[in-house]
């Protein structure tokens, strides 16, 4: 999926994105509290809705990109302003109690209408429904079997956030041991088939844990790859490996389902070390670089704050994974002049906010310099950057 254009607004707060359009790689950057992460989490709504969740006056519009077709998904939830906004959060936002009604939705693939919904009146390729659907649900939710909505949600699937990344301090192993000892035991299985499995379970919802777990024994080169990057950023690390015991004994562990953890080795230090004793930061690195080595084609990755997230040392990790043609699209947030200044001026969406509208635009609508440091030297003077929120 690559989300191309999208606007949004929430009624019930009188918050406005004006149309943004979206590259491959996106740094939206701007003065903290100017609505960079709102952003951000305009996506996730949208992800919710396809799911059938309802939202309390919500008006979006987007146009994505999903196997080669192109999508236009717009809609709005009727809103009820008698809902009291500070006591709201996230799970009562979201929870099966929402029953906010859907005023109108359309949807059309390469310009050629699926869906028009006004009402409790839907039109399905120009054919009205004998049936009555949903009120509160979007009917990529309620027509999700059918083919010409189903790869509306499964696109949005592919959205991923640094929120679902601070799960790390768990590690599971859920199938792990299934899957290592097919891919050791079953000599009929073909090396393609094998290989099959194994990318399943890569693009799965499986923990990023498990996923390198698994690319480590079987020697997949994604794991050295992996291994290299994070090498490069802590440059004490020389070695990182899988290991289930001090006794190093693996293929005992796997007929035993043995706990696997994950291991280090620095310079100067004559043992392993476990990753009980392996530093929040790094290993957290590590699991993010896994994420986006992992990540399935076609995987949309909302990074919020890139410099609390990665940190400032991994951005060249995202250049290095479009420049390999990698079918991947990044939305992230920064005002750290590192971070700004290491990304070229033609990502740049420059964030302001006038009262509750919401503007992003290019780079060269500011007239910015040719050079990258030229440019980010008039960035950071420029009014509209600086002082980013108006009344």
């Amino acid at each position: 999926m690559k989300i191309n254009q999208l606007s949004y607004y929430d009624h019930r707060r009188q918050w406005r994105l004006e149309p943004i359009e979206f590259s491959n790689f996106n740094l939206l950057v701007g003065v903290s509290g100017v609505g960079k992460t709102r952003i951000l989490q305009a996506i996730l709504d949208l992800q919710k809705i396809s799911e059938g969740k309802s939202l309390n006056g919500i008006e979006w519009d987007i146009h994505f990109t999903y196997e080669h077709n192109e999508y236009h998904w717009s809609g709005e939830f009727e809103c009820n302003v008698s809902d009291n906004l500070i006591l709201e959060n996230e799970e009562d936002k979201f929870s099966n109690n929402s029953n906010f009604n859907i005023k109108n939705e359309f949807l059309s693939r390469n310009g050629e209408s699926i869906i028009d919904r006004i009402k409790e009146e839907i039109k399905f390729k120009n054919d009205t429904l004998p049936i009555r659907l949903s009120p509160i649900q979007s009917v990529v939710e309620t027509l999700s079997r059918e083919p010409d909505i189903s790869p509306i949600q499964h696109g949005f699937n592919n959205i991923i956030s640094t929120d679902e990344w601070f799960h790390f301090e768990s590690i599971y192993y859920f199938n792990i041991y299934d899957a290592i000892k097919l891919i050791l035991n079953d000599h009929e299985i073909s090396p393609d088939k094998k290989n099959r499995i194994i990318q399943r379970y890569y693009q799965s919802k499986l923990p990023i844990q498990t996923k390198l777990i698994l690319s480590f024994y079987v020697k997949d080169p994604i794991f050295q790859l992996i291994k290299e990057r994070f090498i490069s950023i802590f440059e004490q690390v020389e070695d990182v490996k899988i290991d289930e015991d001090e006794d190093n004994h693996f293929g005992v562990s796997i007929q035993k389902n043995t706990p696997l953890t994950i291991k280090i080795k620095e310079r100067g230090v004559n043992h392993w070390i476990s990753r009980k004793d392996i530093s929040s930061g790094m290993y957290k690195t590590l699991m993010q670089i896994s994420e986006c080595y992992f990540a399935a084609e076609g995987t949309v990755i909302l990074i919020d704050e890139f410099e609390n997230s990665l940190g400032v040392n991994c951005i060249d990790i995202l250049s290095d994974l479009l420049s390999e043609s990698r079918n991947l699209q990044f939305i992230i947030t920064s005002h750290h002049p590192y971070i700004i200044n290491k990304v070229g001026m033609e990502h740049w969406k420059i964030v302001t906010r006038k009262g509750g509208v919401v503007t992003a635009k290019d780079a060269k609508d500011f007239g910015l310099g040719k050079s990258r440091h030229e440019a980010f030297m008039q960035l950071i003077n420029l009014d509209e950057y600086n002082e980013g929120i108006s009344a």
